[in-house]
């Protein structure tokens, strides 16, 4: 076959409507939710992850190709997120390309310098280091620090990993520092560590406030949830920071800094010397509630005033609000959680939906939200500060059981609970 002409040859590549670029380059309609896409980004199946930013929950379908995460979209008609996802979800992805992305364990030789090695190798190095620290120091000379942002599964593998078979006594999750308040708060209140409220409550309520906690910016896919209520409800954020969220209340009461148990107690003496309370709430669910009265009854607005740096008059609107409500929310998050007199500050927040009867109906409750995905998870399940499933490390039958469970011997699962992450640390 005879050679086509240079010129020719030039022409057809410019007119060309197919080749291997254009095949790159072509988009075809995609299934996931994303419109038009490359070939090279249509993915071959699915996954589901928990978004691991913040504490929401957030589910992600995670596109792959060949094995490799591509793409993702929010997972459509899950309770949590409701098929959207905000700016810091839609990048979950990023890391798994970043160049210092550690893929393999790495190991210092005798120069000094880190080398790959296998995961064999690896892991029989970590074991015999840490036995030989043991041998010679103690069961008690070795501890490890867990995280919220792993799953329960993975947190339960770590306990029986460290606990079971390497012998460690002592291991914690970081959830007992960022969350501690909340959990002692929330027993003291309730006799339970849960938060008595599911994300529906942000769209039902009527009046929301918010202390310390901004989450426009923290918890964006929550926020969007409050601003899809449609009673267009009354929004009181409490913040000595004019913050994104303070922005969009109603009421920005920009208290002095270790003031909001004060305000607390205030704005509880007023709500109870106008009888804007739930008399009947409080006689049939309600215990202490006269030494409560009685205690916050010095807790005049002159005095609130003096010492939050908020006028008379903000007080009273802000009880005002509490009271008009049908259906009002109270939620908090790290910013009162590690706040100064935490946990009575909490408990102070919690007395004022108690005695407003603003607890266990639609669209109330006193809400903690927390900063890691599994906070929960850690505190309870997950092989650190419990034993696994819920047990309890001092309980002679919880070990047996999960000892019997696991088929190995009982003398394997420690009989006292591990020293908390601060005492780790020191």
């Amino acid at each position: 076959m005879a050679k086509k002409p240079l010129l020719t040859q030039i022409s057809d590549l410019m007119m060309a409507v197919d080749g291997d670029l254009t095949q790159e380059l072509a988009l075809g309609q995609s299934d996931i939710g994303l419109g038009q896409l490359p070939k090279r980004l249509m993915p071959d199946q699915k996954a589901s992850l928990i978004c691991g930013y913040c504490s929401t929950g957030c589910s992600l379908d995670v596109h792959l190709k060949d094995g490799k995460a591509i793409n993702l979209t929010p997972t459509k008609n899950y309770s949590v997120n409701n098929g959207e996802a905000c700016p810091k979800g839609w990048e979950a992805l990023v890391p798994l390309a970043a160049k210092d992305r550690a893929t393999m364990p790495y190991l210092r030789n005798s120069r000094g310098h880190l080398e790959k090695v296998d995961w064999n190798t690896a892991m029989q190095m970590f074991v015999e280091r840490f036995k030989g620290v043991q041998e010679k120091h103690g069961r008690e000379s070795v501890a490890f620090l867990s995280t919220g942002q792993i799953s329960t599964e993975e947190m339960a593998l770590l306990g029986c990993l460290a606990k079971f078979g390497m012998g460690f006594l002592h291991g914690d999750g970081n959830t007992r520092q960022c969350m501690a308040s909340a959990a002692v708060a929330y027993k003291q209140s309730f006799g339970f560590d849960a938060p008595p409220f599911a994300y529906e409550d942000l769209e039902e309520s009527d009046c929301l406030v918010f202390v310390g906690a901004n989450p426009c910016i923290a918890h964006p896919v929550i926020w969007q949830r409050v601003e899809a209520n449609k009673n267009n409800p009354k929004i009181i954020v409490i913040d000595p920071r004019k913050t994104e969220t303070a922005m969009r209340a109603h009421s920005h009461l920009a208290i002095n800094p270790k003031t909001d148990l004060t305000l607390f107690y205030g704005i509880a003496n007023i709500l109870i010397e106008n009888d804007w309370i739930d008399k009947k709430f409080i006689k049939n669910s309600v215990t202490g509630f006269e030494d409560f009265k009685n205690h916050v009854s010095g807790f005049t607005p002159n005095e609130v005033s003096r010492v939050t740096g908020l006028s008379v008059k903000q007080l009273e609107e802000f009880a005002q609000m509490i009271h008009d409500g049908k259906r009002v929310s109270f939620w908090w998050m790290v910013g009162l959680n590690q706040g100064h007199e935490a946990v009575r500050t909490i408990q102070a927040l919690i007395n004022l939906a108690l005695i407003t009867g603003n607890i266990g109906r639609p669209g109330t409750g006193a809400n903690s939200i927390t900063g890691q995905c599994n906070a929960m998870g850690s505190r309870l399940f997950s092989n650190t500060t419990g034993l696994i499933g819920g047990h309890d490390f001092t309980n002679e039958d919880h070990r047996r059981k999960i000892a019997n469970i696991l088929d190995i011997d009982i003398t394997n699962i420690p009989d006292k609970n591990s020293m908390a992450y601060d005492q780790i640390v020191d």
